[in-house]
């Protein structure tokens, strides 16, 4: 039996029914999470909880989860929460712009599988070595 890692994980999903699949899921795996519906929602709560891990969708209405990840490292100066994207748009994510501007984790594309998202959420919280992120270039700020 796996050990559990009991992280906090907030998770960014405005489809009602994927994000309570996604709740439903990393909860029974042991995580500890926090549902927001909205770019919004998630931004309130990173301004005042602390998280060790963030999924998020990537088309959200008001704050997409580019404005999300835009808000938590330069607004917020965290630099350090791991951060997944969910995406339907494939090709159309800029996943280098993502890893590098604004130091994304992990991109995963729907559909995918609940087992896969749960290893990649045990993955990214015991990875404690800041080797598998690359370093965020403030630069390209907007």
């Amino acid at each position: 039996m796996a050990e559990s890692v009991n992280g906090r994980i907030l998770v960014a999903e405005d489809n009602k029914v994927l994000g309570d699949v996604l709740r439903f899921n990393l909860e029974r795996s042991g995580f500890h999470v926090t549902l927001a519906r909205t770019g919004d929602a998630a931004a309130k709560l990173l301004a005042g909880e602390s998280y060790d891990l963030m999924f998020t969708d990537i088309e959200m209405p008001g704050m997409n989860g580019v404005d999300l990840c835009r808000y938590l490292r330069f607004e917020l100066g965290n630099s350090d929460l791991p951060v997944a994207i969910c995406s339907a748009r494939g090709l159309e994510v800029d996943e280098q712009e993502m890893r590098t501007k604004y130091g994304v984790a992990e991109i995963i594309f729907k559909p995918f599988s609940m087992r896969e998202l749960v290893a990649l959420a045990s993955r990214l919280l015991n990875s404690s070595a800041a080797t598998d992120k690359q370093p965020l270039d403030a630069s390209t700020a907007e």
